[in-house]
């Protein structure tokens, strides 16, 4: 144990005397370590943010739609090719209301923006969005003011509003906003209610929007090249499985799909977007571990090349310390924990670094982050490895010297 502690201080005497070429050497082992811990960090924050977010929205609720856009990011052929599939309409819904037995709540949405006005005042890009009376009921759309969208509204083409909490900022500043008639492109609307305000996600405003009746959504923007989602709810987790497969079914036979036909469709769940989302972050990690692997092996041949200077530079002492009874082994440890010293220094420095890094991220972007406890624990054994690794083949060199050549040399 003392030879190992003797050892630690050389090395840390060493790193001191040679301020420079000791910041040089373990350069590339600080950039690896901290990028390691910079995007872990903000990838573990993602990770609990975005499962937090997509479980609010209901482990019991799936959606139907015409194509998959996470597709785009999987298989990119299949989504071009779900360009092709037909638009889901209100019929479509209207009979999913009618014909299923396990839907406690079904609900459609349509999106596109539009300029709101309130006399001299007005907000740009709003996202209006048609919705049914049943919006409320599966997705979480608490009210500040006034009411949701009714049954009446949607049966009747009413134009009537429910706005989000910003564009009711905008629009109304310091007045009541129920009852006031705004526009929505060129017609009037008349709001019947304000939505609390929404955290952001990821820095995407939750609160930029409208929703106004599906059916005078459709009236005002038209249906062409315009396709639902539809949002199903079910009363318990039991049944969830058994309305998917529900909904499948009566949807091939609304769009007379035959038995060898695949759907012109798509049902996705948050358990499925979780599930997707861990795929994208192990292949994000993936790719910067073999990244970062690249690197700490260039670090480590950096390392041992200077080990191996190291080694020159102190011949007369190796052969000192054999002439006084040092033997191999112990020339071999003193290099080795020296090499691994090195290593380790900047293993610190980079995890360090690496939490500076993500902090700021953070404060200058909406992307979160979490301490990961066993990134750390990576990052020390990763470097600790290295420094073992390249050490080996300088400590063989050093303890293989002949005392008697060692203390000739000039």
């Amino acid at each position: 144990m003392q030879l190992i502690w003797e050892s630690i201080w050389i090395a840390l005497r060493a790193l001191w005397a040679n301020k420079l070429r000791s910041f040089l050497t373990v350069l590339t082992v600080v950039i690896s370590i901290m990028s390691i811990i910079a995007v872990v960090s903000v990838l573990d924050g993602m990770d609990s943010y975005v499962k937090e977010k997509i479980a609010n929205q209901g482990s019991n609720v799936f959606t139907i739609k015409r194509v998959n856009e996470w597709q785009i990011l999987t298989d990119f052929d299949k989504f071009l090719a779900s360009l092709k599939n037909p638009n889901l309409t209100l019929d479509d819904l209207n009979m999913l209301r009618r014909e299923m037995r396990l839907a406690e709540f079904t609900d459609a949405s349509a999106n596109r923006g539009a300029l709101l006005r309130y006399r001299r005042r007005m907000v740009e890009d709003v996202q209006v969005r048609g919705r049914t009376e049943e919006y409320s009921a599966i997705g979480e759309f608490p009210l500040a003011l006034g009411r949701h969208l009714s049954r009446y509204d949607v049966m009747q083409h009413r134009e009537v509003c429910v706005l989000g909490w910003d564009v009711a900022q905008s629009l109304f500043k310091y007045e009541n906003p129920l009852q006031k008639t705004i526009k929505i492109g060129n017609r009037h609307y008349t709001v019947v209610g304000v939505c609390e305000k929404k955290p952001s996600i990821l820095g995407a405003n939750q609160n930029n929007f409208a929703f106004i009746p599906i059916t005078t959504f459709f009236k005002q923007f038209g249906r062409r090249r315009r396709s639902l989602e539809i949002s199903v709810r079910t009363a318990s987790m039991e049944t969830f499985e058994k309305a998917q497969e529900e909904a499948r079914v009566l949807m091939r036979i609304q769009h007379k799909l035959k038995p060898t036909e695949p759907d012109d469709f798509y049902i996705t769940t948050s358990e499925q977007l979780v599930s997707l989302w861990e795929s994208i972050s192990r292949a994000l990690f993936g790719s910067l571990l073999g990244i970062v692997g690249i690197t700490l092996v260039v670090g480590g041949i950096i390392i041992m090349n200077v080990m191996l200077v190291a080694v020159t530079e102190r011949t007369r002492e190796i052969g000192i310390r054999k002439a006084l009874g040092a033997k191999r082994r112990h020339i071999a440890y003193q290099f080795v924990i020296e090499s691994t010293t090195l290593t380790m220094v900047g293993g610190v420095l980079g995890i360090i670094l690496g939490f500076t890094a993500a902090d700021l991220v953070a404060i200058f972007s909406p992307l979160p982050y979490r301490i990961a406890l066993w990134s750390i624990i990576l990052a020390l054994v990763i470097t600790f490895i290295v420094g073992l690794f390249f050490g080996v083949y300088p400590a063989q060199k050093a303890a293989r010297l002949d005392p008697v050549d060692a203390l000739r040399y000039e």
